[in-house]
């Protein structure tokens, strides 16, 4: 058998390198996006870009678009081919998008076995038979019994096994672009022979009302753009206050809390969560320059404090992160000596790419851990989370003002994401005289939530509930002793 690249004739060949491979009739060069000087002085005839929806706006030294970029290099022939794959990714930014709407539009679509019409299997028009149940810990789970297809047309149902049979072929719906030779292809998760309706369907009903697992199931299964949220109504959250009925609404299963240092004061968010939602449980504001030892014994009260559920079950706060970014010593030293207690320094900062814990680091000279937030993905799952409802703010009650009030929700909404041309998403202020402790606050504490996590999610959540639960039992029988207890706990 020939091979299809050249045999190494010496030990160093300029021609054969990773990144290039020389065969008969032509050679092979692969180039990252982010760099396309590689194809400089390089003619090319069939220029192949995979994935563009994860290239950068442009490419480095601020070059430009890095597939235009590549284009150019084709002038010398006259039949160049120039082909771009990928699953599309955001609304309103995605590249494979507007490629697409300037070829043919040609769609994968599947002849009705009814009344003959051509359409796209699409999965508003799929009816599925599944049950949705809740465990203890929060977690939504599906159980897809049977997935069909309702035609448009004729309104008549079919199977997966029907439509597999079903003639299929592409439909032409932008006869217009073939005057300027582009052609554009698509094809849904719907008709790939490898993934079952069942569990398409499934990975769908679950993801629903978690925009970022949402954006997943549009984008690898529909093949779909999503529009994330990248604003939130300030007035919707401020006049939608919720009766909890207790210090702590039934849901909660972990509280954590996050610190926010300013040169006059530090300020407190305690937040409750289980597997799926967060319920905002208090606000609040400590007065004092963090140079004085005062202010760091109110938050030490503030953080020790005992909060209770309506049947007089207990919960104290498990984590708290305190932002080391302003007074720095300051913070370190307090952190050091209530280690034992979950409090835990952080430096939070925008990565690109990394996860909201994006690397702990030991100290060694002042013998504390460091945690690294990415604050641009916890920002990312707070706004998500907002919009689908999945994050909740009480109303003040006689033993707990929460202190969820305009000036907080202000802060909460204070920034959107803003595309840069380099591709990436960072977030920024709305207007500069609007202040954001309150979703800084917000993002340490949910990534003190992550942090309590481990690697079995679905394992730490039932053992939470089944704590409390545990708890709950001891305490109904003490009941007449609870009712008569005085809350008075954040006065």
């Amino acid at each position: 058998m020939t091979p299809l690249f050249y045999e190494k004739l010496k030990t160093r060949d300029a021609n054969q390198t990773i990144l290039s491979k020389v065969f008969k009739g032509g050679r092979i060069i692969l180039v990252g996006a982010n760099s396309p000087a590689g194809l400089a002085s390089r003619p090319i005839r069939i220029l192949l870009c995979d994935e563009v929806d994860r290239y950068p706006l442009s490419a480095e030294g601020g070059e430009g678009d890095p597939v235009a970029l590549a284009i150019v290099r084709c002038s010398t022939y006259w039949n160049y081919k120039v082909a771009m794959f990928s699953t599309p990714t955001i609304k309103g930014s995605s590249r494979i998008d507007a490629a697409y709407e300037e070829g043919t539009q040609e769609v994968w679509s599947h002849c009705c076995p009814n009344c003959g019409s051509w359409e796209v299997l699409d999965f508003r028009q799929m009816i599925t038979d599944h049950k949705v149940k809740t465990n203890s810990a929060g977690n939504k789970i599906v159980v897809v019994n049977s997935v069909k297809w309702r035609c448009p047309q004729c309104g008549i149902a079919f199977t997966e096994k029907q439509m597999r049979q079903a003639t299929q072929e592409y439909i032409v719906t932008n006869p217009d672009a073939l005057k300027n030779g582009v052609r554009s292809f698509f094809i849904n998760g719907f008709s790939s022979p490898w993934l079952k309706w069942n569990d398409i369907m499934r990975e769908f009903l679950e993801a629903q009302g978690s925009p970022t697992r949402e954006a997943v199931v549009y984008n690898t299964r529909f093949g779909l753009s999503y529009e994330m949220p990248s604003e939130v109504d300030e007035k919707n959250l401020t006049e939608n206050l919720e009766e909890y009925g207790a210090q702590i609404p039934d849901g909660v299963l972990l509280l954590t809390a996050g610190v926010d240092i300013q040169k006059n004061r530090l300020e407190l968010g305690i937040y409750g969560f289980n597997a799926n939602e967060c319920w905002a449980i208090a606000s609040d504001v400590i007065r004092g320059q963090p140079d004085n030892p005062a202010t760091w014994q109110a938050l030490d009260d503030a953080l020790a404090r005992t909060f209770y559920f309506a049947d007089g079950t207990s919960i104290k706060i498990a984590r708290t992160f305190v932002d080391s970014g302003y007074s720095t010593s300051n913070v370190y030293s307090y952190c050091k000596r209530r280690a034992h207690r979950g409090v835990f320094a952080i430096k939070g900062a925008s990565i690109f790419g990394a996860p909201l814990l994006n690397k702990t680091t030991r100290l060694k000279d002042v013998g504390i851990f460091l945690t690294s937030l990415n604050v641009s993905e916890g920002k990312s799952t707070i706004y998500s989370m907002l919009t689908a409802g999945k994050i909740h703010f009480g109303q003040d009650i006689e033993s707990l003002r929460r202190n969820f009030d305009e000036v907080f929700f202000r802060q909460l909404t204070a920034e959107h994401r803003v595309r840069k041309p380099s591709g990436r998403e960072v977030w920024e202020k709305i207007s500069k005289d609007r202040r954001n402790e309150a979703l800084d606050i917000l993002v340490y504490s949910l990534a003190a939530m992550k942090s309590c996590i481990g690697r079995d999610e679905k394992t730490f959540w039932e053992n939470q509930a089944q704590t409390l639960r545990g708890e709950s039992k001891v305490v109904q029988k003490k009941s007449s002793q609870i009712k008569s207890r005085r809350l008075d706990l954040w006065q």
